[in-house]
């Protein structure tokens, strides 16, 4: 019986060649897979640095780096012993405000500049130098901290339905914030009053400040017995005095604030002998972010995000470097 060979394929391809075949596809797969990784990587990089114009301390133009900036704005606006996520809120905050006011975003606030460094006005900052001399030995550990705060949010801010928003903040609401319209005039959906219970321990948070009676007439532009016979109107949705009729006028709050050098708008007073004090609760206009409520949020284990989505009711948070990135 004739034994049966084992039968083989046929095959034309030379086993050598079929390596080489084999190698050339694993190097054009590898091939393919950096070039997409390399194009992820360049879907996500942050757009070259954003420079802005600002009025600074000598009321010149100074051409600056944003995120330099908002490093010394939180600095200037913030104690560093806040906490990490107050921190932050204070950058997005300060970062949302002052993009505001650049183009394309919004106007100018001084002509060619965006905004200056007068608190009362814009924001405040501090230069390198000013931080070294205001924190002398804590001056590397607390710029570290908030320079981590500032590259954590890095071009994060604020917006309303797409649109950026506007992120007024200041120190002590002493227990709600106020309504935008009852302060300026002007309605904003996001900037309305909220209850704050984390503000308590601010240095600002009560104060008293005291006139002659004649001194404080003079102020108010009344006489001396129409202090006597003030009275309150009524108030805003904040607490705070929204009408002060003295003698036959009428001030608001804001104004009565103004006029006398106040805290805030929140406060009663107390005639005695030829004196008047009037005892304020809070320190500031009371719109936006309580600074003081947001490190006390942040000391009771609230993240950034939820801070300012407290404070600012309604907004959502996008990040202008990826949007660049993608454009």
């Amino acid at each position: 019986m004739r034994s049966r060979s084992k039968l083989r394929p046929k095959t034309n391809i030379d086993p050598m060649n079929m390596l080489w075949i084999i190698l050339a596809l694993l190097t054009a797969i590898l091939l393919i897979c950096r070039i997409a990784e390399k194009s992820q990587q360049q879907a996500v990089l942050p757009p070259a640095s954003i420079y802005i114009n600002i009025l600074n301390s000598s009321g010149r133009i100074e051409k600056i780096e944003l995120e330099t900036f908002i490093c010394g704005v939180v600095a200037a606006e913030a104690p560093a012993s806040f906490a990490d996520e107050a921190l932050k809120a204070q950058a997005v905050a300060a970062r949302t405000y002052v993009l505001s006011h650049c183009p394309p975003y919004g106007e100018n606030r001084h002509d060619n500049a965006a905004v200056c460094c007068d608190s009362s006005h814009c924001q405040a900052y501090a230069s390198d130098d000013e931080l070294k001399q205001r924190w002398g030995k804590k001056y590397e550990e607390y710029r570290n901290k908030i320079t981590a705060a500032v590259a954590d949010t890095a071009g994060i801010i604020l917006c309303w339905q797409k649109e950026i928003a506007q992120a007024p903040f200041f120190s002590t609401c002493g227990g709600r914030t106020e309504n935008a319209e009852s302060c300026w005039g002007k309605y904003f959906p996001y900037l309305i009053s909220v209850d704050c219970g984390y503000c308590g321990a601010s240095p600002r948070f009560s104060a008293c400040r005291s006139f002659t009676l004649s001194e404080a007439a003079a102020l108010l532009e009344a006489e001396i017995n129409d202090l006597y016979n003030m009275r309150t109107e009524s108030y805003t949705p904040g607490g705070r005095i929204s009408l002060l009729s003295v003698g036959g006028k009428q001030y608001t709050g804001t104004e009565i604030r103004s006029r006398l050098g106040l805290d805030s708008a929140t406060f009663n007073w107390l005639i005695f002998a030829d004196d008047i004090t009037f005892t304020t609760i809070g320190y500031g206009h009371g719109v936006g972010m309580c600074q003081y409520g947001a490190n006390g949020m942040a000391e009771n284990g609230y993240n950034y995000q939820e801070i300012l989505a407290h404070y600012y009711p309604g907004t959502s948070l996008t990040d202008i470097n990826r949007q660049t990135a993608g454009k």
